[in-house]
Formats: C-alpha cells, structure tokens, sequence
C-alpha cells in the first residue's frame, strides 16, 4: 500500500508535468469560489497533520486558480505581511521597523524577520513582502545573495517559478535598499535593487514600488561627510524614519483600494 508521500509525490509529477491541462485548473478556480469547498481546501493548506508535500501542491493550485480567476485573491487575503532584512551597521534595520510600525498602524499583522532567520519562511504565506538591504559595491552583501539563492532553488523545485513569470493577483512586494553613495550617488544602490526586485518578480509578486534610502557610511566618515550626497552623518535619522513610516502606511491605503 503507498504512503501518503508516495501519493502526494505522484500527485505532484502529474500537476507539474509538461502536459496539465488547463481545463483542471479553470474548473480548480471555479471550485475555489465556492465557500464550502474553498474552506476546507485552504484549511488543508495549513493542516501540518498533512504532508508538507501536499500541503505545498494545494498552496500550487490556488496560486495558479488565481491567474486564471483574480477575484480569488481577495478570498484568499491573509492580512500578513513579511518583512526580510539584512543589516549590517543598523541602517536597514531602522528602516525596516519603521515599516513595520505603518503596516501594523494600517491594521496588518506583521512578522519582520533577518535574512538568516527567515530561511523557512513560505514568502506565498503573505499578502505583502517587504525585503530589505544595504549596498556593497553596488550588490546586495553575501548573506542576502545567498538567501535570495536558495529561496529561489527551492520554488524552482516547488516549480512555483514559471516561464514566463506570471503575476498572482493578490501579492505583492516592496523593495528597499539603504546606501551611501559617495562617489555617484543612488546610481551605487541601483543595482542592489533590482536584484532584489528580480527575485520577488521571479516568484509572481507585483513589485509595488522600490525605495532607496541614505544611510550613514559607517566605518568611513570621510565617505559620509564628503561624498556625492553631502554630510549624511546620522541618517537614516527621526525625520527620513518618519517619512518611510507614512510612505508605508501610503502604500497599505493604495493596496486596499485596490482590492
């Protein structure tokens, strides 16, 4: 008799195969209007009685019923979003309490999290994803880079990333680099940020906006005092937090209006 993995591995070679015909997931998102089989079905998404194999294909078929029925999004809201950081100096960090004071103002249930501890996080879990770095050498610093790696090694294998990248309706992304730039200025943090956007991109989010932020050059004062941008010793300070609290709360206000 086959386990429940052998099923749920079966299962998932046959929905992920070349030749899934479209018919199954139309009458998928169809099914998924109807609230008693939608319940049940996103209660087994996140029953951890059930496989996690199987868990992640029925998580698979509402992320691919919505492409094909938008209106699935709003039944489908978590009111979560995530917020991944990587910061070295603090810079970033502030940054990205200062979001998660405006999306908890707009009622938002907010989990912020390092890159280091968020390696088990399923980024589908939420409505949005804030994700957050510093700029070395126009990159994002290693810790990132390597995150950003085995995330997307993982949603290749889940075969959540697809060709081409299809937008999920209901998910969306925010960008946000703290920089320096004393020799060109933001042109430095560029690069940084579309990396970052790319991953997200990659994953079906819609990116709603990237934000660069100036950050102090720690360690290098001459870099903070005579650079491209002038003194920008202390920043992100009071008045640069404040600002990115009530973009943030902004952005959530614009994110409901929508849906």
């Amino acid at each position: 008799m086959r386990s429940p993995m052998d099923r749920s591995f079966q299962l998932r070679h046959w929905m992920h195969s070349p030749f899934l015909p479209q018919l199954i997931v139309s009458l998928l998102s169809f099914a998924l209007r109807i609230p008693f089989f939608r319940v049940p079905y996103l209660s087994a998404t996140r029953c951890h009685l059930i496989p996690k194999e199987l868990r992640e294909l029925l998580g698979w078929g509402i992320r691919r019923a919505m492409t094909f029925q938008p209106v699935l999004s709003e039944a489908f809201r978590t009111g979560e979003a995530l917020i991944i950081y990587f910061s070295q100096t603090g810079n970033t960090e502030k940054v990205a309490l200062a979001i998660q004071q405006g999306l908890s103002k707009e009622g938002l249930e907010v989990i912020t999290k390092k890159v280091s501890e968020a390696l088990k996080e399923d980024l589908y879990d939420y409505d949005l994803v804030c994700f957050g770095s510093p700029v070395i050498h126009s990159l994002p610093p290693r810790p990132v880079m390597k995150f950003i790696l085995g995330k997307g090694n993982e949603y290749r294998k889940r075969k959540e990333v697809r060709l081409p990248a299809h937008k999920i309706p209901g998910k969306h992304a925010l960008v946000f680099v703290t920089f320096s730039g004393p020799r060109i200025g933001v042109n430095e943090a560029l690069p940084a940020g579309k990396y970052l956007r790319q991953f997200v991109e990659h994953l079906g989010f819609e990116v709603e906006d990237e934000w660069y932020i100036v950050g102090e050059f720690h360690g290098w004062e001459e870099g903070s005092i005579r650079g491209r941008l002038g003194d920008i010793r202390g920043r992100p300070n009071a008045k640069d937090l404040a600002r990115i609290e009530e973009k943030t709360i902004k952005l959530v206000k614009s994110l409901k209006h929508v849906s």
